[in-house]
């Protein structure tokens, strides 16, 4: 199960990502020392381990507003989450240094 994951994590973070009209290339973003970066997002759908979101620019990764998909970590807490939600998200480095969901949450 974890190779399945690893896997498609890889698949997954190596295709371009469309946000507002550009490419960006997940591999190429700085994830270096990361320490709970919390963000706000909107869910597009939930499948496993994998969540399909739109955050806004994440300036402590370098990232800008994209929609992507992103792994639930080991562990993860999740609240009651479903498509269409603003959520909070606490992301942190997983296994491998790859940015994963900590906690997500409802936003209020």
């Amino acid at each position: 199960m974890r190779l399945m994951t690893l896997t498609l994590t890889a698949a997954l973070l190596a295709s371009p990502v469309l946000a507002t009209g550009e490419k960006h290339d997940h591999a190429k973003m700085d994830h270096s020392d990361m320490d709970g970066i919390h963000t706000t997002a909107t869910i597009h759908s939930i499948d496993g381990d994998v969540v399909n979101l739109t955050h806004p620019p994440i300036p402590d990764l370098r990232w800008p507003a994209m929609t992507m998909d992103l792994m639930l970590l080991d562990g993860a807490e999740v609240g009651d989450i479903e498509a269409g939600d603003d959520v909070m998200l606490m992301l942190e480095k997983g296994e491998g240094g790859m940015v994963g969901i900590r906690a997500m949450t409802p936003a209020k």
